[in-house]
């Protein structure tokens, strides 16, 4: 965390530090981020980037617990209970809209929190790894609770379904395309709801299962 001597910063300084280190952690992985590139880009001595924050950990957490608090109303919307297939489709669609009006009307702080909030993060050893092993642990309890309410299918995993689910997440930033090497644009919620309904939702019989019922029920016809 940063020491007295940054907060004793004017508040135009200290915007402008965390200005530059937000523009760092969203242009690179935090792996790959610099602490000297941002300390060049503030144009101040190194010497002075330490008086203020021992480490890139301590500069990435100050940021991280300012941009935090803009998502506890999500939060607490998480915490909701769901008592039937209806209620966990109507939550799911509530916090996905939550989660869009903040990643899009503070588009800067979107991009900070999309850019870090991944499981990959937590191979890179992650400042705030036990944030995101956190959003795993809760993506699998709601998951597991829609296949008991037979809102989600049961054929895979709670686990599995998790996984798809953050593969699902990674689409909400850019994405580079492997053909034209431009990047993609987010997808647009209703969107992202769209591909989330039809991959988990509670699958309908397959082909093959149509297929074997529908010889059964023949079978019978010919007594």
């Amino acid at each position: 965390m940063p020491t007295e001597n940054f907060e004793r910063l004017d508040t135009t300084r200290i915007a402008q530090i965390l200005s530059v280190a937000l523009d760092e952690f969203t242009r690179y992985s935090y792996r790959d981020a610099s602490f000297n590139r941002i300390i060049r880009n503030c144009q101040m001595a190194k010497g002075t980037m330490y008086y203020y924050f021992k480490s890139k950990d301590d500069l990435f957490l100050t940021l991280y617990k300012a941009t935090v608090r803009e998502f506890t109303p999500l939060l607490r919307l998480s915490q909701r209970p769901v008592a039937s297939a209806g209620e966990f489709w109507l939550l799911t669609r509530e916090l996905l809209g939550g989660l869009d009006l903040i990643l899009t009307q503070k588009p800067s702080i979107g991009l900070f929190v999309t850019n870090f909030l991944k499981p990959q993060s937590l191979v890179e050893g992650h400042p705030v790894a036990s944030t995101i092993q956190a959003i795993d642990r809760w993506l699998l309890t709601f998951l597991s609770r829609g296949q008991e309410l037979k809102a989600l299918r049961t054929d895979l995993s709670g686990a599995r379904l998790t996984a798809l689910s953050w593969a699902l997440w990674e689409s909400c930033r850019p994405l580079p395309s492997v053909s034209s090497g431009e990047n993609l644009e987010p997808l647009a919620p209703e969107q992202l709801l769209d591909l989330l309904e039809r991959l988990l939702q509670a699958a309908l019989p397959s082909r093959r299962g149509r297929e074997l019922e529908e010889g059964r029920q023949d079978s019978h016809f010919q007594y």
